[in-house]
């Protein structure tokens, strides 16, 4: 005898299940949140989350000009040190200065203190 397998209900169009994927959000205030999902190497949550506010472009911009900088002069195995140019370390110095105004900008609070020397009487 032959069983007969009833199926009840909707038919199921796609029963492959997806288990990459990206999800974007967007924010009112600009914000984009990109959320990045691996079903298979971590089933709970996402693997990561990627955060672009649209008041810190200018900031990622000079980071990654700062970074293929930098790259520029990474020491290899086995090779030397290459010496960086008077025109780059003028290009880095004033990368990290607007960068540091960038950010103290939005945390003002984090702004190292200046110490001012203490003045010595002489008698």
């Amino acid at each position: 005898m032959e069983k007969k397998i009833e199926r009840r209900g909707r038919q199921v169009e796609n029963d492959t299940v997806i288990n990459v994927y990206t999800q974007e959000f967007k924010d009112h205030t600009g914000e984009t949140f990109i959320w990045e999902w691996d079903k298979i190497k971590n089933p709970n949550g996402p693997l990561s989350v990627t955060i672009k506010d649209p008041q810190w472009a200018t900031y990622d911009k000079k980071d990654k000009q700062l970074i293929e900088l930098l790259e520029k002069y990474e020491v290899k195995k086995g090779e030397r040190k290459p010496r960086v140019t008077k025109a780059d370390k003028e290009a880095i110095e004033k990368l990290e200065y607007e960068m540091n105004e960038i950010f103290y900008s939005f945390y003002p609070e984090d702004r190292p203190k200046i110490r001012k020397q203490r003045v010595t009487k002489t008698k």
